[in-house]
C-alpha cells in the first residue's frame, strides 16, 4: 500500500451546503444596500483584517494601532469604485505594512519574521506568505458562553462586537479571504441582533452561529489549499483547476466565457493569497459584476445571488448549488479521439486545445472529481504526445476512450479501497496503518508531522464513507486522497 497522498482542491466556485448560511446572507443583505462609496466605508475593516491576518500574535489593540496609521497611506484608496481596477495604493499599502514590520525588530522577531526582512522586496512578500499559520481547527471563536453579556455589550457598542469578531477570525485564518470576512461579520452581526430579541437566546446563538462558524472554517481550508496549489504548482494546473469548477458550475457558459473567467479566478486568487486585501475585495467585485452581466451563462442557482448587494453576492454564489446538466451532443467530445486532425491541433495551439478538451469532458461528467478530470487530461495529453509521433496517430489515440473509463474505474476503486480498509480494521488500527506506511516512507519526519495528515484522512474516510455517494462526498470534502 503506498502512502497517503492528499490534493486539496477547493475554489471560488465550489459549492458549500449550507441552507442556514444562505438564510443569514439573505437576512443581513436585507439589511445592508448597495453603496456607492463601499470601499471607503469598510476601509478600516479591510486594513485591519490584512494586518491581523500577518501579525497573528498581535493583540487586538496593537493592531488598530498599526491601522490608524497606515490609513493615511491610503487615502487614494478611499475614493475607488467597485468597478475600477486595483491602483498602485493597494500594492503601497501591503509593502507598506511589510517595511512597518521589518523597521521594527521587536516585532519581526515576535513574529518570526527576521528572514523575510533581509531578503529583497520582490521576494519578500511571498515569505511572509509561508510564515502564516492557519489555525482552521479553532472551534471557540463563534462560541457564546454568556449571551445575556454578549447581548448587553452589544447594545452599548455594535461596533466593538463587529470588529472584535473581524479581528479573532482574520488571525485564526490568515487565509479566509477578505470579500468573505467581510460578508461572514457582517451576518455575524445581524444574527447576534437577531438573538439578542429571542427570548431563547442560547438556542438561537447555537443555531445561527454555528452554520457562519462552520462555513468560515471550511472556506478558510479552501482558499488555503488555494494559495498552496499556487505555490506549489505552476500557473497551468491553476488554471486547469479553476476550469474544471467553472464548467461544472455554469455548463451551460460557452468555452470562451469559461476560459476568460478561469484567467481572472486564478489572478483572483493569487492577489487574494499575497494579502493584498484592497485589490482583494475589488477584484471579487469586479469578477462578480462579470459573471452577473453574462446571462446566457448564469443558472437558476446563481440568477437570485446577482440581486445582492456587495459583498453578499460573491458568497451567495459561492454556496449556491452547481446547474444541473445540460442535454449534451457527444460529437463535441469523440472528436478529441476521432478526428483525423487532433494531432495538427495538438501541435499548433496545444494549450487551447487540451483546455477545450477539459471543458467539454467536465460538463458531461459533473459526478466526477475535480483530481480525476485532471487525471483524465494528464492521460489524454500522454496518449497525444506519443500518438502524434507514429505513422498512423489515428489508430492510436481512437483507444482514449478506454483509457478514460480506466482512470474512472481506478478512482472507484481507490475510494472502495479505502473504505473496504477502514471497515475492516476500524479507526485505531486504520490510523496505526496510516502511520506505518508513512513512516516508511519517510523515515525521518516524526509522529508529529504526521498526525494532522493523518487525522484528516481518517475524518474523510469516516465521513464520506457512510455517505450514499462517496466520490461526490470525497470531491466535497476537498481532497482526492491516493493509498
Amino acid at each position: 500500500m503506498k502512502a497517503v497522498r492528499l490534493i486539496p482542491f477547493l475554489v471560488l466556485f465550489s459549492y458549500v451546503k449550507c441552507q442556514t448560511l444562505q438564510r443569514s446572507l439573505l437576512d443581513a443583505a436585507m439589511q445592508h444596500t448597495n453603496s456607492q462609496n463601499y470601499l471607503k466605508e469598510n476601509l478600516r475593516d479591510i486594513i485591519g483584517i490584512m494586518v491581523a491576518q500577518f501579525l497573528q500574535k498581535s493583540t487586538y489593540e496593537e493592531v488598530q494601532t498599526i491601522v490608524k496609521e497606515l490609513l493615511d497611506f491610503a487615502e487614494e484608496c478611499q475614493h475607488l469604485k467597485l468597478r475600477e481596477p486595483p491602483p498602485e495604493c493597494s500594492y503601497q499599502l501591503v509593502a507598506t505594512l511589510l517595511e512597518h514590520i521589518c523597521n521594527n525588530q521587536g516585532m519581526a522577531d515576535k513574529h518570526v519574521f527576521s528572514d523575510c526582512c533581509n531578503i529583497n522586496n520582490t521576494a519578500r512578500p511571498k515569505c511572509f506568505l509561508l510564515k502564516k499559520k492557519d489555525e482552521a481547527d479553532y472551534k471557540d471563536i463563534l462560541q457564546i458562553p454568556n449571551p445575556e453579556h454578549i447581548c448587553e455589550v452589544n447594545k452599548e457598542n455594535q461596533v466593538s462586537v463587529k470588529k472584535r469578531y473581524i479581528y479573532e477570525t482574520s488571525r485564526k485564518h490568515p487565509f479566509l479571504y477578505t470579500p468573505t470576512l467581510l460578508a461572514m461579520s457582517t451576518c455575524y452581526e445581524t444574527a447576534i441582533q437577531s438573538c439578542c430579541q429571542e427570548e431563547n437566546k442560547t438556542e438561537c446563538f447555537q443555531i445561527k452561529l454555528e452554520s457562519i462558524r462552520r462555513y468560515v472554517r471550511e472556506i478558510s481550508l479552501r482558499h488555503h489549499h488555494v494559495c498552496e496549489i499556487g505555490i506549489k504548482f505552476n500557473h497551468k494546473v491553476a488554471k486547469a483547476v479553476e476550469l474544471v469548477l467553472l464548467t461544472k458550475k455554469l455548463p451551460k457558459a460557452n468555452f470562451s466565457d469559461i476560459a476568460k473567467l478561469a484567467v481572472d479566478t486564478k489572478n483572483l486568487h493569487q492577489t487574494c493569497c499575497e494579502g493584498n486585501a484592497v485589490a482583494c475585495v475589488l477584484g471579487r467585485s469586479q469578477f462578480m459584476n462579470y459573471t452577473c452581466s453574462k446571462p446566457a451563462i448564469l443558472s437558476s442557482k446563481i440568477s437570485p445571488c446577482c440581486a445582492l448587494p456587495v459583498p453578499f453576492r460573491g458568497e451567495c454564489v459561492i454556496s449556491s448549488e452547481n446547474d444541473d446538466k445540460p442535454d449534451l451532443s457527444p460529437l463535441p467530445l469523440s472528436r478529441f479521439t476521432e478526428d483525423g486532425f487532433v494531432c495538427k491541433q495538438f501541435t499548433e495551439r496545444q494549450d487551447d486545445f487540451l483546455q477545450e478538451f477539459l471543458y467539454e469532458y467536465s460538463r458531461r461528467h459533473p459526478e466526477l472529481a475535480v483530481p480525476v478530470i485532471l487525471r483524465v487530461n494528464t492521460v489524454y495529453q500522454n496518449l497525444l504526445g506519443k500518438c502524434c509521433k507514429l505513422e498512423n496517430p489515428l489508430e492510436c489515440y481512437r483507444h482514449g476512450k478506454e483509457m478514460f473509463q480506466r482512470v474512472v474505474f481506478e478512482s472507484h476503486e481507490r475510494v472502495k479501497n479505502h473504505c473496504d480498509l477502514h471497515k475492516k480494521l476500524g479507526d485505531s488500527n486504520f490510523h496505526d496503518r496510516l502511520l506505518c506506511n508513512l513512516v516508511k516512507q519517510k523515515p525521518y519526519a516524526t509522529e508529529t508531522q504526521f498526525q494532522p495528515l493523518i487525522v484528516n484522512f481518517t475524518h474523510l474516510v469516516q465521513t464520506c464513507c457512510r455517505s450514499d455517494n462517496r466520490e461526490t462526498c470525497f470531491q466535497e470534502e476537498g481532497s482526492d486522497c491516493e493509498i
